[in-house]
């Protein structure tokens, strides 16, 4: 991060290159993009030195676009390929990057917008079948081995619910799952069905505490497997089933239907399908 203040941004702007200039095309991109971010006080800088500003008020600082791929890509999804950019080295923040964001998101909030409806051009690909699994695999299905690095002990990947705020990860965990729990009303012999669940903790959390059947669907092949093998190991496979399948896919009748930090990967989109489920 460029950490200069707001008096000194204009002096971290490159000097003009006239063998990278950009064309009539790069101003006319960069003028989207300074309009798609709407009153959010933050201007955009070219490779070259070519400045835009924010419509009103002052300037938080300004995102110093070293190329035309890093120009569109903000375009397309600014809230994904920022981070990206930034972490290749392909933008740099001209001010304070704390600062910047947390403007940013500010005024976004109260137009009522979100990073990735920034620009009109935001592109959405329909989150088919198949698309649901290429991206889960993408994600998940890279060895468990990464995952062991940074989660608590059972793979949880959810927000923990610290009950104190000097709770260990692992506890914090059991405490989320005993508080979904409650909130399911749980009564021994219950049939339950789980859409998304994870490396299978909560199903198998409900099984062995409350004394339920779960049936949990999940598309990831690593994340079946490995919830799978615990569930063999702990006793639990009878009580627990672990089904590679998409959550569209899920029939029957349950007393209780659960899913948990699944509302941003299904979509807003998607929501009147996954309302569709439930009902079914």
């Amino acid at each position: 991060m460029s950490q200069n203040s707001s008096t000194d941004i204009d002096s971290a702007v490159p000097e003009p290159s006239r063998a990278k200039s950009p064309g009539a095309l790069d101003r006319w991109l960069l003028s989207l993009l300074q309009r798609g971010f709407g009153t959010a006080p933050v201007g955009f800088v070219l490779w070259d030195g070519t400045q835009s500003s924010p419509p009103e008020g002052p300037t938080a600082g300004r995102l110093l676009v070293k190329d035309r791929r890093t120009l569109v890509g903000l375009l397309v999804d600014p809230e994904l390929n920022f981070g990206e950019a930034y972490s290749s080295g392909r933008l740099d923040v001209l001010g304070d990057l704390a600062s910047l964001l947390e403007q940013t998101y500010r005024a976004w909030e109260k137009e009522g917008r979100n990073g990735k409806s920034a620009s009109r051009f935001t592109l959405r690909r329909p989150n088919t079948l198949r698309r649901a699994r290429e991206n889960i695999h993408h994600h998940y299905d890279i060895g468990n081995d990464f995952y062991r690095l940074w989660l608590d002990e059972q793979l949880l990947y959810t927000c923990a619910y610290f009950p104190m705020p000097d709770a260990s990860l692992e506890r914090a965990q059991v405490a989320k799952m005993d508080h979904v729990c409650r909130k399911l009303r749980l009564r021994p012999g219950d049939e339950v069905v789980e859409a998304g669940c994870g490396w299978g903790a909560l199903a198998l959390h409900m099984a062995r505490h409350y004394g339920v059947k779960v049936k949990a669907f999940n598309i990831s092949t690593e994340q079946i497997r490995y919830g799978r093998e615990r569930a063999r190991a702990e006793g639990l496979a009878a009580s627990v089933e672990l089904i590679e399948d998409d959550y569209r896919n899920i029939s029957g009748k349950f007393e209780a239907f659960v899913s948990v930090g699944m509302l941003d990967p299904y979509g807003k989109e998607k929501y009147t399908a996954l309302r569709t489920v439930i009902a079914r």
